[in-house]
Protein backbone atom coordinates (compact mmCIF):
# COMPACT_ATOMS: atom_id res chain seq x y z
CA UNK A 1 0.00 0.00 0.00
CA UNK A 2 2.77 2.45 0.92
CA UNK A 3 4.65 1.69 -2.31
CA UNK A 4 1.49 2.34 -4.30
CA UNK A 5 1.00 5.70 -2.58
CA UNK A 6 4.62 6.68 -3.22
CA UNK A 7 4.42 5.66 -6.89
CA UNK A 8 1.14 7.51 -7.34
CA UNK A 9 2.62 10.61 -5.70
CA UNK A 10 5.69 10.44 -7.95
CA UNK A 11 3.47 10.08 -11.04
CA UNK A 12 1.39 13.10 -10.04
CA UNK A 13 4.56 15.06 -9.33
CA UNK A 14 5.99 14.29 -12.79
CA UNK A 15 2.68 15.00 -14.55
CA UNK A 16 2.13 18.33 -12.82
CA UNK A 17 5.77 19.27 -13.49
CA UNK A 18 5.37 18.61 -17.22
CA UNK A 19 2.22 20.72 -17.32
CA UNK A 20 3.90 23.58 -15.47
CA UNK A 21 6.98 23.40 -17.68
CA UNK A 22 4.82 23.48 -20.82
CA UNK A 23 2.94 26.54 -19.58
CA UNK A 24 6.18 28.29 -18.60
CA UNK A 25 7.84 27.63 -21.96
CA UNK A 26 4.77 28.81 -23.87
CA UNK A 27 4.79 32.09 -21.98
CA UNK A 28 8.54 32.58 -22.33
CA UNK A 29 8.79 31.75 -26.02
CA UNK A 30 5.42 32.55 -27.56
CA UNK A 31 3.33 35.19 -25.86
CA UNK A 32 4.47 37.99 -23.56
CA UNK A 33 0.93 38.83 -22.44
CA UNK A 34 0.36 35.22 -21.45
CA UNK A 35 3.66 35.30 -19.54
CA UNK A 36 2.51 38.39 -17.61
CA UNK A 37 -0.79 36.67 -16.85
CA UNK A 38 1.00 33.55 -15.59
CA UNK A 39 3.33 35.60 -13.38
CA UNK A 40 0.36 37.47 -11.92
CA UNK A 41 -1.34 34.16 -11.12
CA UNK A 42 1.86 32.84 -9.52
CA UNK A 43 2.29 35.97 -7.40
CA UNK A 44 -1.34 35.74 -6.29
CA UNK A 45 -1.12 32.04 -5.37
CA UNK A 46 2.26 32.23 -3.61
CA UNK A 47 1.09 35.26 -1.62
CA UNK A 48 -2.10 33.49 -0.60
CA UNK A 49 -0.09 30.49 0.61
CA UNK A 50 2.39 32.73 2.44
CA UNK A 51 -0.43 34.59 4.19
CA UNK A 52 -2.08 31.31 5.23
CA UNK A 53 1.24 30.08 6.63
CA UNK A 54 2.37 33.23 8.44
CA UNK A 55 -0.79 35.11 9.49
CA UNK A 56 -3.91 34.59 11.56
CA UNK A 57 -6.53 35.98 9.20
CA UNK A 58 -10.09 34.81 9.71
CA UNK A 59 -11.61 35.95 6.43
CA UNK A 60 -10.87 34.96 2.86
CA UNK A 61 -11.38 38.57 1.78
CA UNK A 62 -8.29 39.72 3.69
CA UNK A 63 -6.22 36.86 2.25
CA UNK A 64 -7.35 37.69 -1.28
CA UNK A 65 -6.77 41.41 -0.69
CA UNK A 66 -3.17 40.86 0.38
CA UNK A 67 -2.62 38.62 -2.61
CA UNK A 68 -4.05 41.26 -4.96
CA UNK A 69 -1.79 43.92 -3.42
CA UNK A 70 1.26 41.90 -4.43
CA UNK A 71 -0.13 41.42 -7.94
CA UNK A 72 -0.46 45.21 -8.13
CA UNK A 73 3.19 45.56 -7.09
CA UNK A 74 4.22 43.25 -9.92
CA UNK A 75 1.99 45.00 -12.46
CA UNK A 76 3.33 48.42 -11.47
CA UNK A 77 6.87 47.13 -12.03
CA UNK A 78 5.96 46.61 -15.70
CA UNK A 79 5.44 50.37 -15.96
CA UNK A 80 8.36 51.41 -13.79
CA UNK A 81 10.25 49.86 -10.90
CA UNK A 82 9.86 53.18 -9.06
CA UNK A 83 6.06 52.75 -9.09
CA UNK A 84 6.29 49.28 -7.62
CA UNK A 85 8.84 50.50 -5.04
CA UNK A 86 6.41 53.17 -3.85
CA UNK A 87 3.70 50.55 -3.46
CA UNK A 88 6.19 48.26 -1.68
CA UNK A 89 6.80 51.03 0.85
CA UNK A 90 3.08 51.72 1.30
CA UNK A 91 2.36 48.02 1.93
CA UNK A 92 5.33 47.83 4.31
CA UNK A 93 3.99 50.63 6.51
CA UNK A 94 0.44 49.26 6.37
CA UNK A 95 1.77 45.92 7.67
CA UNK A 96 4.07 47.64 10.16
CA UNK A 97 1.36 49.66 11.89
CA UNK A 98 -1.51 47.23 11.49
CA UNK A 99 -2.63 44.87 14.24
CA UNK A 100 -0.09 42.09 14.75
CA UNK A 101 -1.74 38.96 13.37
CA UNK A 102 1.44 36.99 12.81
CA UNK A 103 1.59 33.35 13.84
CA UNK A 104 5.27 33.47 14.84
CA UNK A 105 6.95 36.81 14.08
CA UNK A 106 5.80 39.97 12.32
CA UNK A 107 9.02 40.02 10.31
CA UNK A 108 7.56 37.27 8.12
CA UNK A 109 4.66 39.58 7.24
CA UNK A 110 6.94 42.56 6.56
CA UNK A 111 9.35 40.49 4.49
CA UNK A 112 6.61 38.71 2.52
CA UNK A 113 5.98 41.20 -0.34
CA UNK A 114 9.70 41.45 -1.15
CA UNK A 115 10.22 37.69 -1.04
CA UNK A 116 7.12 36.98 -3.15
CA UNK A 117 7.24 39.78 -5.74
CA UNK A 118 10.88 40.64 -6.34
CA UNK A 119 11.94 37.30 -7.93
CA UNK A 120 9.29 37.56 -10.65
CA UNK A 121 9.93 41.26 -11.24
CA UNK A 122 13.62 40.48 -11.77
CA UNK A 123 12.98 37.45 -13.99
CA UNK A 124 10.63 39.46 -16.20
CA UNK A 125 13.30 42.18 -16.49
CA UNK A 126 15.95 39.59 -17.42
CA UNK A 127 13.65 38.08 -20.06
CA UNK A 128 13.74 41.41 -21.92
CA UNK A 129 17.52 41.88 -21.82
CA UNK A 130 19.76 41.05 -24.77
CA UNK A 131 20.00 37.23 -24.85
CA UNK A 132 17.35 37.26 -22.11
CA UNK A 133 15.52 34.29 -23.59
CA UNK A 134 18.68 32.15 -23.49
CA UNK A 135 19.44 33.29 -19.93
CA UNK A 136 15.95 32.50 -18.62
CA UNK A 137 15.82 29.10 -20.31
CA UNK A 138 19.29 28.21 -18.99
CA UNK A 139 18.30 29.39 -15.51
CA UNK A 140 15.07 27.38 -15.46
CA UNK A 141 16.88 24.25 -16.64
CA UNK A 142 19.32 24.61 -13.74
CA UNK A 143 16.53 25.12 -11.19
CA UNK A 144 14.49 22.23 -12.60
CA UNK A 145 17.56 19.96 -12.70
CA UNK A 146 18.46 20.82 -9.11
CA UNK A 147 14.94 20.23 -7.81
CA UNK A 148 14.24 17.11 -9.85
CA UNK A 149 17.47 15.24 -9.22
CA UNK A 150 17.60 16.27 -5.57
CA UNK A 151 14.22 14.62 -5.16
CA UNK A 152 14.97 11.52 -7.25
CA UNK A 153 18.47 10.87 -5.91
CA UNK A 154 17.44 11.63 -2.36
CA UNK A 155 14.65 9.05 -2.61
CA UNK A 156 16.83 6.47 -4.38
CA UNK A 157 20.10 6.75 -2.43
CA UNK A 158 18.79 8.00 0.90
CA UNK A 159 21.55 8.28 3.48
CA UNK A 160 22.41 10.93 6.04
CA UNK A 161 19.95 13.75 6.50
CA UNK A 162 21.08 17.16 5.30
CA UNK A 163 19.52 19.28 8.03
CA UNK A 164 16.84 17.47 10.05
CA UNK A 165 16.03 20.60 12.06
CA UNK A 166 14.92 22.35 8.86
CA UNK A 167 13.74 19.53 6.61
CA UNK A 168 13.49 15.93 7.84
CA UNK A 169 13.34 14.45 4.32
CA UNK A 170 16.28 16.13 2.58
CA UNK A 171 19.49 14.12 2.37
CA UNK A 172 23.11 14.88 1.55
CA UNK A 173 22.87 12.54 -1.44
CA UNK A 174 19.97 14.53 -2.87
CA UNK A 175 21.72 17.82 -2.15
CA UNK A 176 24.98 16.79 -3.85
CA UNK A 177 23.50 14.97 -6.85
CA UNK A 178 21.06 17.81 -7.45
CA UNK A 179 23.97 20.25 -7.69
CA UNK A 180 26.08 17.92 -9.84
CA UNK A 181 23.28 17.34 -12.36
CA UNK A 182 22.55 21.06 -12.48
CA UNK A 183 26.23 21.75 -13.22
CA UNK A 184 26.15 19.14 -15.99
CA UNK A 185 23.02 20.78 -17.42
CA UNK A 186 24.72 24.18 -17.34
CA UNK A 187 27.84 22.87 -19.06
CA UNK A 188 25.75 21.25 -21.82
CA UNK A 189 23.92 24.55 -22.39
CA UNK A 190 27.21 26.44 -22.60
CA UNK A 191 28.63 23.82 -24.96
CA UNK A 192 25.63 24.14 -27.29
CA UNK A 193 25.96 27.93 -27.35
CA UNK A 194 29.78 27.67 -27.67
CA UNK A 195 30.44 29.64 -24.49
CA UNK A 196 33.20 29.03 -21.94
CA UNK A 197 32.62 25.66 -20.28
CA UNK A 198 34.44 26.86 -17.17
CA UNK A 199 31.93 29.70 -16.82
CA UNK A 200 29.14 27.20 -17.35
CA UNK A 201 30.50 25.13 -14.48
CA UNK A 202 30.99 28.08 -12.12
CA UNK A 203 27.67 29.80 -12.80
CA UNK A 204 25.80 26.51 -12.75
CA UNK A 205 27.36 25.65 -9.38
CA UNK A 206 26.46 29.03 -7.86
CA UNK A 207 22.85 28.94 -9.02
CA UNK A 208 22.39 25.29 -8.02
CA UNK A 209 23.70 25.98 -4.50
CA UNK A 210 21.43 28.98 -4.04
CA UNK A 211 18.52 26.96 -5.41
CA UNK A 212 19.15 24.46 -2.64
CA UNK A 213 19.42 27.27 -0.08
CA UNK A 214 16.11 28.68 -1.30
CA UNK A 215 14.53 25.28 -0.81
CA UNK A 216 15.95 25.05 2.71
CA UNK A 217 14.77 28.56 3.54
CA UNK A 218 11.18 27.74 2.72
CA UNK A 219 11.49 24.49 4.67
CA UNK A 220 12.67 26.56 7.64
CA UNK A 221 9.70 28.93 7.30
CA UNK A 222 7.26 26.01 7.21
CA UNK A 223 9.04 24.37 10.14
CA UNK A 224 8.76 27.58 12.18
CA UNK A 225 5.02 27.60 11.52
CA UNK A 226 4.53 23.83 11.96
CA UNK A 227 3.39 23.42 8.34
CA UNK A 228 4.28 20.44 6.13
CA UNK A 229 3.15 21.77 2.72
CA UNK A 230 2.55 25.37 1.71
CA UNK A 231 -0.73 24.30 0.08
CA UNK A 232 -2.48 21.61 -1.94
CA UNK A 233 -2.73 23.31 -5.31
CA UNK A 234 -0.22 21.13 -7.19
CA UNK A 235 -0.69 17.33 -7.15
CA UNK A 236 2.45 15.60 -5.88
CA UNK A 237 4.10 18.89 -4.90
CA UNK A 238 1.89 20.48 -2.29
CA UNK A 239 1.66 24.20 -2.82
CA UNK A 240 3.00 26.59 -5.44
CA UNK A 241 5.64 27.82 -2.99
CA UNK A 242 6.79 24.23 -2.51
CA UNK A 243 7.52 24.04 -6.24
CA UNK A 244 9.09 27.48 -6.66
CA UNK A 245 11.03 27.82 -3.41
CA UNK A 246 14.41 27.13 -5.06
CA UNK A 247 13.75 29.76 -7.71
CA UNK A 248 12.96 32.57 -5.26
CA UNK A 249 16.50 33.11 -3.96
CA UNK A 250 18.46 31.99 -7.03
CA UNK A 251 16.62 34.52 -9.24
CA UNK A 252 18.17 37.33 -7.20
CA UNK A 253 21.63 35.82 -7.70
CA UNK A 254 20.92 35.50 -11.43
CA UNK A 255 19.94 39.17 -11.65
CA UNK A 256 23.12 40.26 -9.83
CA UNK A 257 25.13 38.16 -12.30
CA UNK A 258 23.32 39.77 -15.24
CA UNK A 259 24.25 43.23 -13.95
CA UNK A 260 27.94 42.38 -14.16
CA UNK A 261 28.07 40.01 -17.15
CA UNK A 262 25.30 41.03 -19.58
Amino acid sequence: MNDRIINNNAFLRILSSLILISIALFGIFINDKFLIFCLCVIVFLTTYEWVVITENLNTQILKYTKSIFNVIIFMLSLLSFQFSLIFFIIIFFINLFSKNLSRVNKLFILFGPVYLCLPFILLYEIRHLNHGLDIILWFLLIVWSTDTFSYICGKYFGGKKLCPSLSPNKTWSGFIFGILLAILTSIICYYIKEYSLLNGLIFGLILAVFTQFGDLFESWVKRKHSIKDSGKFLPGHGGVLDRLDGLMLSSLILYIGCIFYV
